[in-house]
């Protein structure tokens, strides 16, 4: 505001303008006026645009945002994809490498272990699959033989990692004992330990499964002559590895083989190999049967049980999660070679009362009942 302006304001003020100052004087001040007037609407615009571009900005910047996590999102997905796939095929050339290749040994472990350490452990086979991040699952179906009928009574699933063996997770199907079956170990008298009454309130028409113990250890080819003949099927053989009976009479868990041979890759015969051209190279088919075998022959039971004794040896850390302790392989293996095979029970299945005929038998030294099922067998 000039100097000139504030006079004029003051003299306006004190009436003291003659009538052409006051003319013009007036007319300015309405200048002003609308002027004023023109800057308080577009200051008021000016606001009214400038919140309009703040809420712009703002949705921008959340758009930006949500853009930015998205493809952060999507680069991440992206990158894990890739890592999957890459990592699925290192992990089947992990797992497929060597021969016999890691996935064969992996199953021919959890097989055999079962094999000499569940008396129906022979029942049923591994199968694999290999997944992303270099593992592997294995799943198994656990069975049990009752008399003619072979009974699924579970499963068995296995993770490893590379080649680190989770421990083994078993699924029961149905009701599962409280106290498993057990062997007794010949050392003297002891009481309330057979389930012999068991079999006499079963009726006529049942089959049973049953953990029989002897009064003495006995050889291989006794055992199965003592059989021959009885109306009952012989399923596994409970060896005395020097381990049993040195703490306690009662065995928990045993170590065995079934009635069969334990055949290996390596005993396998080749019968026929025929060799066909393919789209991408040659297509091999083999064809291969097991030895022969005689029921009751000793010297190959023997035989194939230690060399899967051997085989077990050098996989021992993942043998072991199949049971409550170590195996200690070498020192059963040891005492084997040295001492021979005897055993002090065996796992049988037939017709309830045949089973109970054994009770009158002078070597036997007790009884324990596993499963029981209705009449299935064939005579």
């Amino acid at each position: 505001m000039s100097d000139e302006f504030k006079r004029k304001l003051e003299a306006y003020e004190k009436g003291e303008l003659s009538d052409i100052e006051l003319e013009d004087f007036e007319k300015e001040l309405e200048k002003l006026e609308k002027y004023q007037e023109f800057l308080e609407v577009n200051s008021a615009e000016q606001i009214k645009d400038s919140n309009g571009n703040e809420k712009r900005q703002q949705k921008i910047l959340r758009r930006s945002k949500w853009k930015a996590r998205l493809q952060t999102a999507f680069s991440a997905l992206a990158l894990i994809l890739v890592f999957t796939f890459f990592s699925s095929i290192l992990t089947a050339v992990y797992y497929s490498w060597g021969t016999p290749n890691r996935v064969d040994v992996f199953r021919k472990v959890i097989d055999y272990s079962l094999t000499i350490t569940d008396p129906y452990g022979y029942l049923g086979g591994t199968s694999t699959n290999t997944g992303p991040f270099f593992s592997l699952n294995t799943e198994r179906d656990l069975n049990k033989k009752v008399g003619d009928e072979t009974v699924k009574v579970g499963e068995l699933k296995t993770k490893f990692r590379f080649s680190m063996m989770s421990y083994p997770e078993r699924i029961n199907f149905g009701k599962v004992s409280d106290s498993n079956p057990t062997f007794l170990y010949p050392m003297g008298e002891v009481r309330n330990v057979s389930e012999w009454n068991k079999l006499e309130r079963l009726p006529e028409g049942t089959v049973v499964s049953a953990y029989l113990s002897f009064s003495k250890l006995i050889e291989t080819k006794k055992v199965f002559q003592l059989f021959e003949g009885k109306e009952m099927d012989l399923i596994w053989l409970a060896v005395d590895t020097g381990f049993e009976g040195k703490d306690e009479r009662v065995i928990f868990e045993p170590i065995g083989f079934p009635v069969f041979a334990i055949w290996h890759d390596d005993d396998m015969i080749l019968d026929s190999r025929e060799v066909k051209k393919g789209l991408f190279g040659k297509i091999v088919s083999e064809g291969h049967s097991s030895p022969s075998y005689t029921v009751g022959d000793q010297d190959v039971l023997h035989k194939q049980f230690l060399k899967t004794l051997y085989f077990l040896k050098d996989h021992e850390r993942k043998a072991n999660n199949f049971v409550f302790g170590k195996l200690e392989l070498s020192k059963r293996i040891d005492y084997l070679e040295t001492n021979g095979f005897k055993h002090y029970g065996v796992v049988i299945t037939g017709p309830t009362k045949e089973i109970l005929k054994l009770r009158e038998e002078p070597w036997v030294g007790g009884l324990k009942v596993d499963e029981v099922s209705f009449w299935n067998w064939n005579d």
